[in-house]
This record gives C-alpha cells, structure tokens and sequence, in this order.
C-alpha cells in the first residue's frame, strides 16, 4: 500500500506571496507580528524568461520554472526544506468589475453563518460564468448588506438576525484563460495555491488601510507596472471602477531605446535621471552613450530631450486614466499612485497639473514594522505586501486547513510511476 501524500497545516507555514509580473517572477516570505503588521523574512526574483503578457502568463512551463526557482531560493533563506504553498494574485488585460447579487428568504429571522455565505458568494459565481463561457470570475467582494430591507456597509455581526437577507458584490471578471494558464503555472512548479487575491483590492488595502476615512471620502489608484496600468476608483466600500491600460514602464524604455539608444542604458537613465516632462529639467547637460546604430559608436543625449521622451510615452499611457478619473473628480479625496513604474521623478507634479484631485504616493510602510529593511517600503512591494496582509487574515479564519507537499519524496516517486505505468500501457514510443 503506498504511502500517503505529506501535508502541511497552514497554521506552522510562513506567509508566502508570489507575483508573477511581465518580465520577472517575485516572491517574499512575512510573518505576523500584529494586527495588520507584518515583519519581512525574504524576498526573492527570477527574471530568467518573459513569460508573462499584460497581466496572462503566456508560458507556463517557463512561469512554472521560474516560481520554483525562487521558492528554492525562499526556502533557502528560511531555512526550510520547502515551500508548498503560496498565495498568488491575478488582473491585468480584460479584467472588469461586475455587479451581482444574492437573496435569502430564510423565513424566521436567523443570523447569516458562514455556510450560507459560501452558498451566495458561490451562486454569483455561478450565475455569472454559466453565462459567459469564456469568462471566469476572478474573486466576488461583498460591497454591501441588506437586512430585512434595511441597508448596511459593514459585514454582520453574529447577533443580527433578518429574515430575508440579501448581499450585493463586486465581481472581478476576466479571460478564463488567464486563470487556466496561472493555475497551471503553479502545477508546474509543484506548488499549492494557497489562495488567489485580485490585485487592484490587493494594493487598495495595502496603501489604504492606515486612512479610516477614505471609505467615506474614496479615491483613484493608479498602479503601474512594466507592461500594464491599472486604475482602480473606489468608494463607499464599492468598487466603481476598474480600467487597463496595456502600457507601463517598459514601454517607455523601449520608446528611449528606439531613439538609438541600447535598451539597458535607456532603463537605467530613465531611472536615474528621467524627468516627467522637461519643464521639470533645473540643470540640462548632456549624456554620451553607447549607440545602437552601426554608423556611429555614441550618440549624445540631452536631459531636456530625455524628458522630451518620457514625456511622449507616459501622456499616452496615462491619459485615458486621467480621462476615466475626471468624472468622478468631484466625488473622490485623492489620488493615490503606486507600482514599480510610479517612482519617476516629478510624475506627481505632472499629474498634479491634470487633475483637480491632490495627488501622492501610496505607502504600506505602516504594514511594515521596523525590523523590516526600509527597501520593502518603496512602492513595487505594495502588492506583495498586501498578498501578505490578506493571506494572514485568510488564515485566521480557516485555522483547519492543510495543504499537501507536492515536492515530497513520496509525492514524486508516486507521479513518476504513474508516468510509467501509462507509457508501459500505452502504444507510444520514446523517441531515441
């Protein structure tokens, strides 16, 4: 009789999220220290194969290799044999918000338990693919409670009862295949995921969560990343919407680097001294890099033509987001910008000038306590960082669950014999 499958309680397991991005996989390991406080223990990246497009892994053989990669490298750090379990967030392209909602006549006035609720949240889930094949249903958010007829934004307690209840969401829909091809990634790399989180709600909390008025006041987010930028206006415990443009960061790399400019040298000196626009420019002087052309070995780059490009590229990216913002100018407290590509020097300033709305960076220091390295603090680990604060509220409230280790060496010795068996019985042929 064969052995069973190791499993692991989540409960003796560090907190593990895994982000796969356009051109790099990037994993950190957290433990809880405090209400929503989280000390950092390991971060790792792979950036190996581009295996990701706008948000949809593209290879997952590559995408699967690559989290293996730095859960080894994690699970190095941590000193533990391994990682089986991580949680994972999911956006980008073709990903829209959706109203739904769910009704119970329960005839006598009883509270609403935890069964019931997994019934409703699953009923719109249902609902909503039945009827759109192609699409599948990314996570589904309570955005508001109504109890007897009566309205409420808060969740409820164990000592309200109704009769009829009824729970309004927020449904995050996108391409079925983006969920498909990240589920297998993961099989790939021999690891469970643990639990999918959206990631515009993601990096909401994370840089929202220390202001207890912004419910109440709403406001934009603005995320943006190598290759996607997402816009996120949240209000009233609803999300109002949801926007993807499919540019970022790289894009405005590539658009230097087709000035003649190696695309490496065009990264680094967008970093470094790229402006947002060149009225931003105080001192211009000029930069003698390497060319791409075969017909020179230089080429001289100006400070005020560096902006000049930067600025091209970012308007394009971020002016249907301000489009999509200005409706809702008059409703919202602000503007809020984070992501690996916000850090561009004086873009605040630049979208300042656009929008009516005060606008700043997006922090989740305030998750972090002061044991934590201040890198963690910058604003490309604000989606980790909230995967995290998520993922520890996840398991406090599913203490019983076990998860198994695919990595085992029974697990593996188990897989390569059933491989066996299906060619031994099969008419295939190994190829020489």
């Amino acid at each position: 009789m064969p052995k069973q499958t190791i499993t692991h309680s989540v409960k003796d397991l560090p907190l593990v999220a895994v982000e796969l991005g356009s051109h790099s996989v990037r994993a950190m390991a957290a433990e809880k220290v405090g209400t929503d406080l989280l000390r950092i223990l390991a971060y790792e990246e792979s950036n190996q194969f581009p295996c990701v497009n706008r948000g949809m892994v593209e290879q997952m053989n590559d995408a699967g290799f690559m989290i293996n990669d730095v859960l080894r490298l994690l699970a190095n750090r941590l000193k533990v044999n391994a990682i089986p379990s991580a949680y994972t967030l999911i956006g980008g392209r073709g990903m829209t918000i959706a109203a739904v909602k769910s009704k119970r006549d329960l005839i006598r006035k009883r509270a609403l338990n935890e069964q019931i609720k997994s019934e409703m949240k699953q009923e719109c889930t249902d609902k909503i693919e039945r009827r759109n094949p192609d699409v599948a249903v990314f996570d589904v958010l309570p955005s508001y409670y109504v109890l007897d007829g009566v309205e409420q934004d808060t969740e409820p307690t164990e000592e309200q009862k109704a009769s009829v209840w009824e729970i309004h969401y927020n449904a995050f829909v996108g391409h079925r295949e983006a969920r498909e091809n990240l589920l297998k990634s993961f099989e790939n790399a021999k690891t469970t995921i643990e639990r999918t989180f959206v990631r515009p709600d993601v990096v909401l909390s994370a840089i929202t969560t220390g202001q207890p008025d912004i419910q109440e006041r709403g406001c934009a987010v603005i995320d943006m990343g190598a290759q996607t930028t997402t816009l996120t206006i949240y209000k009233g415990n609803q999300f109002l919407l949801n926007l993807v443009v499919p540019l970022g960061g790289w894009h405005i790399s590539r658009f230097i680097e087709q000035q003649g400019i190696p695309f490496n040298y065009a990264e680094h000196i967008k970093c470094k001294y790229g402006q947002a626009s060149p009225r931003f420019v105080e001192h211009d002087s000029a930069m003698v890099l390497p060319s791409n052309s075969l017909s020179q070995a230089t080429i001289r780059v100006s400070l005020t033509s560096l902006a000049e490009f930067i600025e091209m590229k970012q308007g394009e990216i971020l002016q249907p987001i301000l489009n999509a913002i200005r409706p809702f100018e008059e409703r919202l407290g602000g503007v809020y910008l984070t992501g690996g590509a916000c850090m561009l020097s004086s873009l605040i300033d630049w979208l300042q000038e656009r929008t009516s709305l005060p606008v700043q960076f997006g922090s989740h220091a305030y998750l972090l306590d002061r044991q934590t390295d201040d890198e963690f603090c910058k604003p490309r680990y604000s989606s980790l960082v909230g995967a995290l604060i998520h993922g520890a509220d996840w398991r406090d409230s599913h203490t019983n669950l076990v998860v198994p280790d695919r990595r085992s060496f029974t697990s593996r010795v188990l897989k390569a014999t059933q491989q066996e068996i299906i060619y031994i019985f099969s008419d295939a042929k190994k190829n020489d």
